[in-house]
């Protein structure tokens, strides 16, 4: 719970100023870090960070300025002076060709149901002996490394424009562990996530990993040709795909400028295939759920496309200010995406079993780019988990293969959807903590994907 000595000092301020004609927000961001490096089996990095971020925004007619303060707050005093270092930067600033939008508050939120007091103080000691339990139950014989980073966020949002006020309180984790064969290279890697401690366990690991050391051990790797080929994707792999769709496809800047690859396209239209179905939902519980945005946006189920038809793009306060544009709620870090599942079989195996030819079974994407986001094209490497599925059946490895596609043309291509959903972490580690996560099906079938490059090894 947000400490009622911050919260006054921050409403104080914000009512001076709003009793003197200025037009401000200020947005309040908390963190408590933890992260685990693992390196050569053994742990390389254990650190832990508290941070307190004031960012103070300050608009007036066509200008703004923005202060960010890092440190706990000792008072109203020092709050106000915050204050003036954003007006002093915004009487600095060069006009906009538009007038820029001030965060307003549409009602009062406050949200903790996702918030797990064993996660926000989860000892490192747990995490190395979760980590040796892999090691112990796959084997010694590996060569592991992985990253775990959990821990908790405050955000806290009040400005000028009422006297309305929004809160958050979560905790997320984000686990991996890669396993790599000393002599033959090839790397398999099980990955986790959650807001509760008991999320991640050494027992779902080592089974994901345990369950394809044999496949690897007993099976040489194969190489395949470049060409077109049906496509079996995991939840990491789709999760990826879904990412670079959204930002590239309906990210309202990018279409209003007309450089994303929907430019041409408009609200009703049916660019994807009418199985897919994506919405930002922050109430879905395999999301780490934000119900406002930071411009003070009520964040419900916003639809993105639905049955393969464009319903919406994102706008946040500034491109809406400048295109003239409703706000919907997409000033944040932490979107939550979610792909409709289908009909298809819960084994993946089942879904291609009458597939003649070689069936690829890509379950993450690694190395991933957009050489050209206006035509959608992405790029991305099997690496990690990739095999080869012939007549329905596993049958060997798959070597480092990369996919070149389009993402409307691949999302155009799915013939089948899995029946379940699963929860796939995309939360950057090297900025602020804002924990992201999508809600895919488990697996999709995708029909001619281009295979630009098969190399000889893993």
């Amino acid at each position: 719970m947000l400490d009622e000595r911050t919260a006054e000092a921050l409403r104080a301020v914000r009512d001076e100023a709003s009793r003197s004609g200025k037009r401000a927000s200020f947005a309040l961001h908390r963190e408590d870090s933890h992260l685990m490096r693992i390196g050569n089996s053994s742990v390389s990095l254990s650190t832990s960070e508290k941070l307190t971020r004031l960012d103070v925004r300050v608009v007036e007619g066509r200008r703004e300025g923005t202060h960010t303060h890092v440190g706990e707050l000792s008072g109203p005093e020092q709050v106000r002076e915050l204050l003036g270092v954003a007006v002093e930067k915004t009487a600095a600033a060069r006009e906009k060709s538009f007038e820029p939008l001030l965060e307003e508050v549409e009602e009062p939120v406050d949200e903790q149901d996702q918030f797990d007091a064993g996660l926000a103080g989860l000892d490192p000691a747990h995490k190395t002996t979760v980590y040796g339990r892999v090691f112990e139950t796959v084997g010694r014989d590996y060569v592991y490394s992985g990253a775990w980073s959990s821990g908790s966020i405050e955000l806290f949002l009040i400005s000028t424009s009422n006297d309305l006020e929004v809160y958050h309180r979560g905790t997320d984790q984000q686990f991996s562990v890669v396993l790599k064969h000393p002599g033959k290279e090839w790397e398999l890697r099980s990955e986790g996530t959650g807001w509760r401690a008991a999320d991640v366990t050494a027992e779902q690991a080592s089974a994901e990993l345990g369950g394809l050391t044999g496949l690897y051990e007993s099976r040489p790797g194969r190489r395949i040709e470049p060409g077109s080929y049906t496509v079996i994707f995991g939840p990491s792999a789709i999760a990826d795909l879904l990412q670079m769709a959204a930002f590239s496809g309906f990210h309202g800047r990018l279409y209003e400028e007309k450089r994303s690859w929907t430019a041409s396209s408009t609200i009703g239209e049916v660019i994807l295939g009418d199985n897919i179905t994506i919405t930002d939902d922050p109430e879905d519980d395999l999301t780490f759920r934000h119900r406002f945005d930071m411009g003070g946006r009520r964040r419900r189920c916003y639809p993105v496309v639905e049955r393969g038809a464009i319903s919406g793009f994102f706008y946040d306060l500034s491109t809406s200010a400048k295109f003239g544009r409703r706000p919907t709620g997409h000033d944040t870090r932490s979107p939550s995406l979610v792909m409709a599942c289908g009909d298809g079989p819960g084994d993946p195996l089942v879904a291609v079993s009458s597939r003649k030819g070689p069936v690829l079974h890509v379950p993450a994407l690694h190395y991933t780019n957009m050489p050209n986001v206006s035509e959608g094209t992405f790029t991305g490497s099997s690496r990690f988990n990739a095999t080869l599925v012939e007549d329905g059946r596993t049958v060997c490895p798959l070597f480092s293969s990369r996919v070149t596609d389009d993402l409307p043309r691949l999302f155009r291509s799915v013939s089948v959807i899995a029946p379940e959903a699963v929860s796939v972490n995309l939360s950057n580690t090297y900025e602020r903590r804002a924990p992201v996560a999508f809600s895919v099906p488990s697996y999709i079938v995708a029909e001619e994907v281009r295979i630009t490059d098969c190399a000889e090894s893993f």
